[in-house]
This record gives structure tokens, C-alpha cells and sequence, in this order.
């Protein structure tokens, strides 16, 4: 029986749940952040990658200590930080001495849950989570008061990390036979964009973030044109007005050339486009993906991947001629390329886990 069943669930206050919640108080504005070798994490609001906005060295004031969890008070990102760091302003700090990076990974699902209700950009204050109920497991004391169960919660957080753990491994094992595979020998050639994908397009149900709709399950990436996490910068529930952008295809952000493969369906900001293929998946998508960069580089950043500069670019991938002497793309090689590429890197991983 999974731990899940076995284990008692009560709503409680987060001040309940929590030993201390303040303000960061090791906090900077990154313009102002002094160079130097980087060792710490520097948080500011952003959704992906835990947060983190840059790496930077010692500062002025002694990083915050980590085993904590962290949540803007604009965006309402919420993240376990195991290691010290330093952040930008507007940030909030719950720590408990049992807590620990399997029990903060739950309480973080717990604390997002309850927190969608706030809308973005106005929504998080301390006075406003003080009132706030999580669902955590809980027991009662001798006394019938409500507290925190942290064994349960370390059991639960033991068997949710060993359970995602063994899933990584096993897909990395999985690739690992693929190794044996040798890349294979491609022909290279030069065509338009337009030869390459049969799609190209502006994204289309495309709006800004502020405006999104937060009450629901979290799931579908927010593609921005930032160069960084995929160019994803929030997850959303599904927005009633529209459905999201299918997935299975290229995005680029016009100003800042940034070039992702999306596996999954998305929404977007302005100023992004599309590119797809029947072909396109992802062993050659990030095949794509890379030689697309490389060409990226010679437009300016703010005057960038328009349409008809795409359409008008060339881009060397690996092609084959047809019986009728026409050269088209290898796709087949292509995806032979990428798989076994991908197939070394997990190899590479699991030798270091």
C-alpha cells in the first residue's frame, strides 16, 4: 500500500505548519550585485528553474541558509531551496527544523495548490497566507490539537523522490541499450527554411501574462522570448477563452532569436513563432534546434526572426535526393542522429548519478 493511503490529511493554518515565515532579508537588486566568483544561488521571480536567476559570489550580507522554501510575493513562485542563496526583493522564507528536501518538495506541491486562488501580481502578503489552509498530513496530540505529521511527511516525501528517482533511471537504462548505435554518416545541405518545415507562423492565442487566468492545475507551459528554461517563464491551468498551442514543434521569439523545441501544448506571449513538421519529434527537434541557433546568430537583437527574414534564410541540415533527383531533408538520418546523441548524453548521466 502506498504511503499516500495510509496517511491522515487535515487543513492547517501555514503559520501552523511553519516554525518562522519572514522576509528575505539578504536581498539586492541584481544591477547591484557586487562580481566575483560564483557560489550562490541568486533568486528572483521567475517560475522556472527554481528560481534562479544567476549564480553570483559572496556579497556584503551573509546568504540566506537554505533548507527552506521561498515565494514571491508578485508572482507567487513557489520553490524548495536546499542550498544558501541570496534574492531579489519581495521574497518570503518558511522554514521548519524537520523539514527536508523530500518533505519541502511536498509541502511546495501543498503550498501552490492552495495559493492559485490568488491572482497574479496582487495576491501574496503575509497577512493573506497567515490565513491560508494547506492540506498536509497531520495527527492529533495527546491533547486532540491538530499537528503536523512530519514522519508521515517524510515518508510521503521519501517515497515520491525514490519513485520519480527510479523513473529517471530507468529511462536512462532504457537509452543506454541505444548506445551501441554509431551516428550516422550525413550529407549536409543548404535550404530555405520554407524546404525544411511545412508550417511557419506567428503563435497563434497569444496573450500577456498578467491577464492569465491561475485557478486550476498548473500544467501547460507559458513560452516567452526569454533565452533560458525552454523559454518557458510561468505554468498555467487551461485558459477558458482558448485552448493551448499544440505541441511537437519549434518556437523562436522574434526580438531575442531564441529557438526551443516544445514537446507538449503551450501558451505564449507576443512575437513568437512557430515552425512544424509531420516528421518533427524529439530526437531531431533539438537537432533542429541547435543548427537553427547557429543561423539565429546574425540577426540583432529587436530586429530579429521576422517572417520573411525566416522565410528568406537558409540552413544547412542532412539531405538526401529522391529518385526523381530532388534533394530533400533526411529525416529518418536525422532522427537516427538525435536519438543517439541523446542516448550518449543519458549515458553520460547515469555514469554520474
Amino acid at each position: 500500500m502506498s504511503v499516500y493511503e495510509e496517511i491522515n490529511f487535515e487543513p492547517m493554518l501555514i503559520p501552523e505548519v511553519f516554525e518562522t515565515m519572514k522576509a528575505s532579508a539578504s536581498w539586492y537588486d541584481k544591477a547591484d550585485l557586487q562580481d566575483g566568483p560564483g557560489e550562490y544561488f541568486y533568486l528572483s521571480q521567475v517560475y522556472g528553474n527554481n528560481g534562479i536567476a544567476a549564480v553570483v559570489g559572496a556579497q556584503e550580507s551573509q546568504p540566506v541558509p537554505g533548507n527552506c522554501i521561498t515565494v514571491t510575493l508578485k508572482t507567487q513562485s513557489t520553490f524548495y531551496q536546499p542550498q544558501p542563496f541570496y534574492t531579489a526583493q519581495n521574497f518570503l522564507i518558511f522554514r521548519h527544523p524537520r523539514m527536508n528536501s523530500g518533505s519541502g518538495l511536498v509541502l511546495v506541491a501543498a503550498m501552490r495548490h492552495a495559493m492559485a486562488k490568488f491572482s497574479w501580481g496582487y495576491g501574496v502578503s503575509m497577512k493573506r497566507l497567515a490565513r491560508t489552509r494547506i492540506l498536509v498530513p497531520a495527527q492529533r496530540d495527546k491533547g486532540g490539537n491538530v499537528e503536523v505529521d512530519w514522519e508521515g511527511l517524510d515518508a510521503l516525501g521519501q517515497e515520491i523522490t525514490s519513485a520519480a528517482s527510479a523513473r529517471v533511471n530507468e529511462f536512462v537504462r532504457r537509452e543506454m541499450v541505444k548506445t551501441s548505435e554509431v551516428l550516422p554518416e550525413l550529407s549536409f545541405g543548404a535550404l530555405r527554411i520554407t524546404d525544411v518545415f511545412e508550417s511557419i507562423g506567428a503563435a497563434g492565442k497569444w496573450f500577456d501574462l498578467s491577464k492569465a487566468e491561475r485557478i486550476g492545475n498548473a500544467c501547460y507551459p507559458y513560452v516567452a522570448r526569454s533565452g533560458e528554461n525552454n523559454g518557458i517563464v510561468a505554468y498555467l491551468p487551461h485558459q477558458r477563452f482558448d485552448v493551448p498551442n499544440g505541441g511537437n514543434c519549434l518556437t523562436i521569439g522574434v526580438s531575442t532569436s531564441t529557438v526551443f523545441y516544445q514537446p507538449v501544448g503551450f501558451y505564449t506571449s507576443k512575437e513568437i513563432q512557430v515552425l512544424r513538421h509531420p516528421k518533427l519529434n524529439s530526437s531531431n527537434g533539438p537537432v533542429l534546434v541547435a543548427i537553427l541557433r547557429r543561423q539565429m546568430s546574425k540577426f540583432k537583437w529587436g530586429n530579429g526572426a521576422s517572417l520573411n527574414r525566416l522565410r528568406a534564410t537558409r540552413i544547412m541540415v542532412p539531405v538526401i535526393t529522391d529518385e526523381r533527383g530532388v534533394v530533400e531533408v533526411d529525416w529518418e538520418g536525422m532522427t537516427t542522429y538525435g536519438r543517439v546523441l541523446r542516448a550518449r548524453a543519458g549515458d553520460s548521466l547515469l555514469r554520474d548519478v
